[in-house]
């Protein structure tokens, strides 16, 4: 009986020992549910389509469909404003952009990065304008900086826009 109490005694310390290694092991090794790594290239290819349906709202020359692209906290830093913090300050700066007379508006990304954390992405990129000008054609062509952040819903909203010409700043009226 003895010998049987010592087996039964060995068996529930060797269980109860193991069973404490595996504890630790796993708590020191880190064993809790790890996020999903997030696909970046599919991420950046959201980024691509959200842009590209960004484009379609400028041409439209919808001012809301634009704006809804913007993230509750965005910054915006139009050509030669202010940066534009506000809602309305960022509607006016988008709808003197929009009203321009006979507009034509475009722009495309050239790169797109997205942060490891799929959280953070930015894409920088060219646009072309055009719009009368007392009945001449007017044209401007730059480039543009997007940082955008994925929202707590999980949409990609835009933090930052910011877009500048390439041309030659125009020369002063003469006197």
């Amino acid at each position: 009986m003895k010998v049987l109490r010592n087996c039964v005694r060995i068996s529930v310390l060797t269980i109860a020992g193991a069973t404490f290694c595996a504890l630790i092991t796993c708590n020191v090794s880190g064993c809790k549910e790890t996020a999903k790594e997030p696909d970046l290239a599919s991420e950046a290819e959201a980024i691509r389509l959200l842009d590209s349906s960004w484009v379609t709202a400028g041409q439209s020359k919808n001012v809301d469909s634009w704006v809804a692209f913007y993230s509750e906290d965005v910054a915006v830093l139009p050509p030669n404003e202010p940066v534009a913090t506000n809602r309305e300050a960022i509607r006016r700066s988008v709808s003197e952009l929009l009203t321009l007379p006979g507009l034509s508006i475009d722009w495309k990304p050239t790169k797109i990065e997205v942060a490891r954390s799929g959280e953070l992405a930015y894409l920088y990129g060219a646009y072309n304008l055009a719009w009368d000008d007392n009945g001449k054609r007017a044209t401007d062509k730059g480039k543009n900086v997007e940082i955008w952040k994925k929202q707590p819903d999980g949409h990609w909203r835009c933090v930052v826009d910011t877009w500048n010409s390439d041309l030659p700043p125009t020369p002063p009226p003469t006197k």
